[in-house]
């Protein structure tokens, strides 16, 4: 499977009973874990991780919500980075936006008085700084993907599936 045909986001019904996809990924965790993943469990919502002493700022982590349905349970999948990355990113590219528009604003009420406009250099430095964050993220994800097919194939093997041809299979019926 290439970077390209990897989605980090998947849904899938098993029918399995909910509890049961619980149980199986516990035991999974119990049973056959190299990697010393880890889990937390909230009832509908479980979180698969790689221990804190392993781990890199771009380490994924798998979130599964799981939804009780007629004949099985409805397995939603999400693969990402921790929160705190995500919080990182959008701080970053909330701080360069008001950055930008500040200076904009500041540039166009220059203008207005006959000033120099220095106000209109923001842009081009916020410009650059999403250029970089992009660039970055980017690469994060590239240096998560081994990692990120450890989480999907660890749960494939707890569920019993390809649980990522599984949610493919069905979003085309």
């Amino acid at each position: 499977m290439s970077v390209l045909e990897f989605r980090p986001r998947f849904r899938f019904t098993t029918p399995l009973a909910k509890a049961e996809v619980v149980r199986r990924i516990g035991a999974r965790l119990r049973e056959e874990n190299p990697h010393q993943l880890w889990l937390k469990n909230a009832d509908d919502h479980l979180v698969l991780s790689f221990p804190s002493k392993a781990t890199h700022a771009w380490s994924p982590q798998m979130d599964i919500n799981l939804e009780v349905q007629a004949g099985g349970t409805l397995v939603r999948c999400l693969i990402g980075p921790s929160p705190g990355i995500w919080m990182l990113f959008s701080a970053g590219y909330i701080v360069l936006s008001l950055l930008a528009m500040t200076g904009a604003t500041l540039g166009f009420a220059q203008l207005s008085l006959d000033h120099l406009a220095w106000g209109f250099w923001a842009l081009p430095v916020c410009a650059v700084g999403a250029v970089v964050l992009f660039l970055l993220a980017r690469a994060g994800r590239g240096q998560a993907t081994d990692e990120m097919r450890v989480l999907k194939h660890f749960v494939d093997g707890a569920l019993g599936c390809d649980c990522f041809k599984l949610a493919m299979a069905q979003a085309e019926e």
